[in-house]
């Protein structure tokens, strides 16, 4: 059951929110301010959050920018009434996935819902002797190969290092110091500056030719490997 956490100002629209998607079959957890939201932010729960601009104790962008700071990478629909292409475009740069007027058809909001579940849903890496599977991605980090879709890969020893590291962390983002510091000195020499170079040489390798993307940047934080459509720039 995926868990869906509503902040909103008003208690109509949270009830209304709660109540169905409760009936969608998930499960609605509900916040009234940014604070309480952020207290529940502590670690990768939610599956998707629907977050709205005006909060009574901080603007909705300061919460979202929190929680792309602490690298939590759920997906977030902004609502908001602001009906400018330039306030749109500063929630979609700002970390948002979605964004929706106000006031919106519950229909509509419910269908936005269901996509970042099933797009930006987190895939479990399944192991099995040493070989870690997301989506048709395999990751032997026995024997240091790496396929996709029953082809195998040539990577490098650097690129084969980060993705097992990937690999073994999936759906969680990992910035420029963490892949560099869990890389021995005989991986990679040099700063953390080399990581995005790795980062484009493995995006065309694993990910050109396919229509699901597994590499994706998240803005400002870091990498993270998982099942989507397209890649946050």
């Amino acid at each position: 059951m995926s868990e869906i956490l509503v902040i909103a100002p008003e208690d109509r629209l949270r009830s209304a929110l709660e109540r169905r998607l409760s009936a969608e079959g998930m499960n609605p957890v509900c916040a009234g301010t940014g604070t309480e939201a952020l207290s529940l932010l502590n670690a990768p729960r939610f599956d998707a959050i629907l977050l709205h601009w005006q909060l009574p104790d901080m603007d909705g962008m300061a919460v979202l920018h929190e929680l792309r700071t602490r690298t939590l990478d759920t997906p977030v629909m902004l609502l908001s009434s602001r009906t400018s292409v330039a306030e749109c475009v500063q929630a979609l740069d700002g970390g948002a996935d979605d964004y929706l007027l106000l006031p919106f058809h519950m229909d509509e909001c419910m269908a936005r819902v269901r996509r970042l579940v099933r797009v930006y849903s987190r895939p479990a890496a399944k192991e099995l002797n040493g070989i870690l599977c997301i989506a048709d991605l395999t990751v032997d980090t026995a024997h240091h190969v790496v396929t996709r879709g029953g082809r195998r890969l040539a990577l490098s020893a650097k690129e084969c290092a980060i993705m097992e590291y990937m690999a073994c962390n999936p759906g969680v983002t990992l910035t420029r110091q963490q892949i560099e510091e869990h890389l021995s000195p005989e991986d990679i020499s040099g700063s953390a500056t080399l990581i995005p170079v790795y980062i484009h040489y493995l995006r065309r390798k694993v990910d050109d030719g396919f229509s699901v993307k597994l590499l994706h940047t998240v803005r400002n934080t870091g990498y993270v490997l998982r099942a989507g459509v397209s890649a946050r720039a």
